[in-house]
């Protein structure tokens, strides 16, 4: 699928700021299941951009402001194919619980097997966990099976929850965003063994009929299958990750796939408005 996408982000300034410095994670990660053909980021007022690789292997654009202003506006354009890494007929079923502590060995998983800066197990996340897992031996099962447990049992309520909503109070509240699904999910994953991590990016809603996520950036769960690796699991509309999603950015939780990071030298405060326009182009 080819898609093209537009994420606009606008901060309005009530006073006149200076030294503008913010860090963006905007560009999408190419794999075989993900060629970009074209990407753009623009920035106003303008100003030079870097860029470096994080921790992640995620793209990071780096700039800054020095001209008093009090209004900056980013946007990224860009258009990608995307492939479906897995369909129902070739889920990654097979590998059973038991071979979970291997994980701990294995670079590409072992740091998400631990707490995180917005994630992070508890007595209660585990038993929950448990309880979900004990009608199956499989990973790939009990995943798809949290998953669902979430999407069935919490409420996607915008505006309850902040970006810095912590795992443990989404799963006492039972409300949020795809972001607290993501966490939710990442915790009870993490609690049984599971590796798991935070995905960021984009959700194509081919026929508006209704998905979650598709007006901002949105964000998922990828958990690790021993020998087949990484897949993606979306509490937030009970679907496994395919060619609809376009995925940006990957880390141990929000924290480390924001879009916007950044600070600035100004007396006042900001308003920010952000939207997202995904296409269908063949």
């Amino acid at each position: 699928m080819k898609l093209k996408v537009r994420h606009r982000t606008i901060y309005t300034y009530t006073e006149t700021v200076r030294q503008n410095s913010n860090e963006l994670r905007l560009q999408p990660r190419e794999s075989t299941w993900q060629s970009l053909e074209f990407f753009l980021l623009k920035i106003l007022p303008a100003t030079d951009l870097s860029h470096y690789w994080d921790f992640y292997h995620n793209t990071v654009h780096h700039f800054e402001i020095s001209a008093p202003h009090r209004r900056m506006t980013i946007e990224s354009n860009f258009r990608i194919e995307t492939t479906s890494k897995v369909g129902p007929a070739t889920f990654p079923y097979g590998v059973p619980h038991g071979r979970l502590p291997e994980c701990i060995e294995i670079e590409e998983c072992s740091e998400f097997l631990r707490d995180s800066r917005y994630v992070s197990s508890s007595p209660a996340i585990w038993r929950e966990a448990i309880d979900i897992q004990s009608a199956s031996t499989d990973v790939f099962q009990t995943s798809y099976a949290i998953m669902e447990h979430i999407f069935d049992n919490y409420s996607y309520q915008p505006g309850v929850t902040s970006a810095s909503t912590h795992s443990t109070e989404v799963f006492e509240r039972r409300q949020g965003v795809c972001q607290d699904f993501a966490h939710a999910m990442i915790a009870m994953c993490r609690a049984l063994g599971i590796p798991a991590r935070y995905a960021s990016g984009y959700l194509y809603d081919p026929g508006h009929t209704g998905l979650r996520g598709t007006q901002a950036s949105h964000a998922w769960c990828e958990i690790y299958i021993l020998g087949q690796g990484w897949f993606g699991l979306d509490p937030t509309n009970n679907k496994v990750v395919d060619d609809g999603y376009v995925k940006v950015a990957t880390g141990r939780d929000y924290g480390d796939t924001a879009p916007v990071i950044g600070q600035f030298v100004g007396k006042g405060s900001r308003t920010l408005d952000v939207s997202v326009n995904v296409e269908r182009l063949a």
